[in-house]
């Protein structure tokens, strides 16, 4: 008799369980309204926050800002430890005591920009003669150094595209040694310019290989021991000198100017003693190219064409031309921070984690780049689903960490930082938010963004299905997935060290990285539906025993 109770009570329970979950998912979905995502991100990419450029005060502004928040909802700091050192009243002894955790995770980056020792020169040596062309900088090159300053001479070796990759059964490098060299490759792959080529298709099938080649090929000439990497752009040597005295002003969208609009010419981070060191990358005027090119034998129209039939065979060259480069480097060391705010589980041991970034590229010439799409957007969708999940009610069965990344401008530093310092085997789970405000200017649905996920946890894809069609969201997604997403964002911190993830991704824009990405331009009902979406998976994943 006692068993037959036992069990009508807990078939009684489990719907009750149920529909409180249920109640209580309602209850923080109520609280993303369009309304509270606009007072957000006007404010996050106005003008006041000067562009958001990692270490800057307009950063810092956003910063403050987003923590007043997450503190206002009453989230925990997940930030760094705090200790102090208390000295007692007479002087004699002191003690140490361990703060309150800060809701920021301070970085120090080394931030980089060319010097003013810029030389470098072309020698070609035949036998006993030595013939050198100096060339001028900016004018026949440009060097992109790395974070140190460099003094190099050394053979340049062309080593066609420069890929190595096993699982495609493809190396430039089978019959080049390159160490103590540098590298003259071509730009992309084989058969990148023509997309009905086999050779296309077959690069473009693995998409870990078409998000990160380019990384990976310069990793290859590293690990090889290249000095340095020359690219061929489109048959150029990809360095156009601007004409200094053309007599009319520069005309850019809403820009007119007497001096060029170039925002791209920035300053560069790099995390102190973590990851590889940027392998310098040289561009070179045409003039320049061309004499390496006659010099090594080497028609690249015709290269391309046979490496897109797998007709190429790289053979020894006689490494008679050489690059002597001296570039010095101006280094200083900035803060940067990552915000935590933690929203405490059953299960300490198990956390989902979710995040975006609230830097952008600052400002230029007097433009601020405000960057509402990209991402003050994100952001705003971490801090309402901070908020929702309180709303809900009820402590979920995992933690849940809330994370806005600095410096992923910078080469998604903010979040390889995070990962490097957690403790991996808690997180079950990553989602991103990047840019989910804006879809493409030809959907006349505006309905359609990404979603990508790790193809090893497929109910990342299941919930979002489900979610969309339930709760009827207005979103047309493309579904995108493989065993490790790779690509410009941050979750390619967490998919590197086999995290599973899942970003959800707007549309680009003609606005993407420009001064004209203002929050007035934000579809607020399709960011609404995304932040919705974002929500209910996290709900769900929060409350799943792993």
């Amino acid at each position: 008799m006692r068993f037959r109770t036992f069990l009508f009570l807990t078939v009684c329970l489990i719907p009750n369980t149920l529909n409180g979950q249920s109640e209580s998912k309602q209850n923080g979905l109520q609280t993303i309204t369009r309304e509270a995502i606009q007072a957000q991100l006007e404010f996050l990419a106005s003008d006041w926050t000067l562009g958001r450029e990692t270490g800057t005060e307009g950063e810092f502004l956003a910063a403050d800002y987003i923590v007043s928040v997450l503190k206002s909802l009453g989230l925990k700091p997940g930030g760094d430890n705090r200790i102090t050192i208390r000295t007692e009243s007479s002087g004699s002894s002191s003690r140490s005591a361990i703060e309150p955790r800060s809701w920021y995770q301070n970085i120090n980056f080394v931030e980089s920009k060319p010097g003013s020792q810029q030389e470098c020169s072309l020698i070609v040596r035949q036998g006993d003669s030595r013939q050198s062309f100096d060339l001028h900088y900016l004018i026949d090159y440009a060097v992109n150094p790395g974070n140190h300053s460099i003094d190099i001479e050394a053979p340049v070796v062309f080593i066609g595209y420069g890929i190595d990759h096993p699982k495609l059964r493809y190396n430039d490098f089978k019959n080049v040694d390159v160490k103590s060299k540098i590298v003259l490759r071509l730009a992309g792959f084989p058969g990148w310019t023509d997309t009905e080529s086999a050779a296309y298709k077959k690069f473009t099938a693995n998409s870990d290989f078409l998000y990160t080649y380019d990384a990976a090929k310069n990793r290859s000439a590293l690990e090889r021991g290249a000095l340095a990497v020359i690219e061929i752009k489109n048959g150029s040597g990809g360095l156009e000198p601007v004409a200094s005295n053309l007599p009319f002003r520069y005309n850019a969208s809403y820009y007119e100017g007497d001096k060029p609009f170039n925002p791209s010419d920035r300053t560069r981070m790099l995390l102190p003693g973590t990851g590889t060191v940027p392998v310098p990358r040289i561009s070179l005027s045409d003039r320049a190219l061309n004499l390496i090119l006659a010099q090594n034998g080497i028609e690249v129209s015709q290269y391309e064409r046979d490496a897109m039939k797998g007709k190429t065979v790289l053979k020894k060259q006689a490494e008679t031309i050489f690059l002597h480069l001296i570039s010095s480097v101006d280094s200083r060391i900035v803060r940067g921070r990552n915000i935590i705010g933690i929203l405490e589980g059953k299960d300490p041991s198990s956390q989902i984690v979710l995040g975006a970034h609230y830097d952008h590229v600052g400002q230029y010439q007097g433009f601020i780049f405000n960057g509402s799409d990209d991402d003050a957007s994100g952001s705003v969708g971490i801090m309402t689903i901070a908020r929702a999940m309180v709303a809900s009610g009820i402590k979920p069965q995992n933690t849940v960490v809330f994370c806005l990344w600095t410096a992923e401008e910078k080469g998604l530093l903010g979040s390889e930082y995070f990962v490097s310092k957690a403790d991996k085997g808690k997180i079950r789970c990553y989602m991103n938010f990047d840019m989910i405000s804006r879809t493409e200017l030809t959907d006349s649905t505006g309905r359609k963004c990404d979603y990508n996920y790790t193809s090893g946890l497929p109910l990342l894809k299941e919930l979002a299905e489900a979610h969309i069609r339930d709760y009827d969201l207005a979103l047309d997604m493309t579904w995108q997935t493989s065993e490790k997403p790779m690509g410009g964002s941050d979750f390619t911190s967490f998919s590197a060290e086999r995290i599973p993830i899942f970003l959800i991704h707007g549309k680009f824009t003609p606005d993407y990285h420009q001064y004209t990405d203002h929050a007035d331009k934000a579809n607020l009902a399709y960011m609404t539906d995304i932040v919705k979406l974002g929500y209910l998976n996290i709900f769900e994943l929060a409350n799943r025993k792993w």
